[in-house]
């Protein structure tokens, strides 16, 4: 693999690359790597690497042991919890300020256009591409509230709430939902029933049960040791 920079510093580009792998699970967790090894695969000084591991691991991405290796963090359930709160609490208030003064035809249209997006990548089983279109569709209403920020917020800290995310999609019910949530969300929202929008939004990001267990069975390289909590509850997408 050569790494392709145009626009972007080398740096940057490193760094975009390994984490679009960790996050889309082509990097599993528990996957170890070299600052030479993968200077080697991209063709770039060791350089670049190196500052992007520290970037990664800053972001709980990556597990850093000096002199030794690198390794792709396990996803851990405790911090899977926390990164959805984040999740939920700023999305429902940028929801309120895009409500307030009501989305536009355009808002609507943009969002239409990511679900549209997410049925093709359903019908592919591209369950991180799927993830990315649900990201890209609930995006327009941070962006639409003025509130990117936010948003951008959320993405630099959500690396072990949206690998646990891939992984629930594979269920075809799980996308088939959120494909019909989304949907009926901007019904709603162009009807203008803010009540009924914000009710429909905490049910949709808290939706989905899951039993730990079944996904420890499932992937048992890919979560970290943590309390033993039963029957794990995590909200949707």
């Amino acid at each position: 693999m050569v790494l392709s920079v145009s626009k972007e510093t080398t740096q940057d580009a490193v760094y975009a690359l390994l984490k679009k792998g960790i996050m889309t699970l082509s990097l599993p967790p528990g996957t170890a790597m070299s600052t030479q090894e993968m200077a080697t695969k991209l063709n770039v000084s060791r350089t670049p690497v190196r500052e992007a591991f520290i970037r990664l691991h800053e972001e709980g991405l990556v597990d850093i042991f000096p002199q030794r290796q690198t390794i792709v963090s396990r996803i851990n359930f405790t911090r899977v919890l926390q990164e959805r709160f984040i999740r939920e609490s700023l999305e429902i208030a940028s929801l309120h300020l895009l409500m307030e003064k009501g989305p536009s035809a355009a808002c609507l249209e943009k969002m239409e256009e990511k679900i549209l997006a997410q049925e093709q990548c359903q019908k592919k089983k591209d369950y991180s591409a799927f993830i990315l279109q649900d990201n890209e569709m609930h995006r327009v209403i941070f962006d639409e509230a003025g509130q990117s920020l936010a948003w951008e917020t959320i993405m630099s800290v959500n690396g072990n709430y949206d690998r646990f995310r891939v992984l629930t999609v594979s269920n075809e019910e799980t996308m088939n939902s959120t494909v019909r949530q989304h949907k009926l969300l901007i019904d709603l929202m162009r009807r203008g029933e803010s009540q009924k929008v914000f009710d429909e939004m905490y049910d949709h990001v808290r939706k989905l049960h899951y039993e730990k267990n079944d996904l420890i069975r499932q992937y048992p390289d890919y979560f970290s040791a943590d309390e033993d909590t039963g029957g794990f509850q995590i909200g949707s997408l």
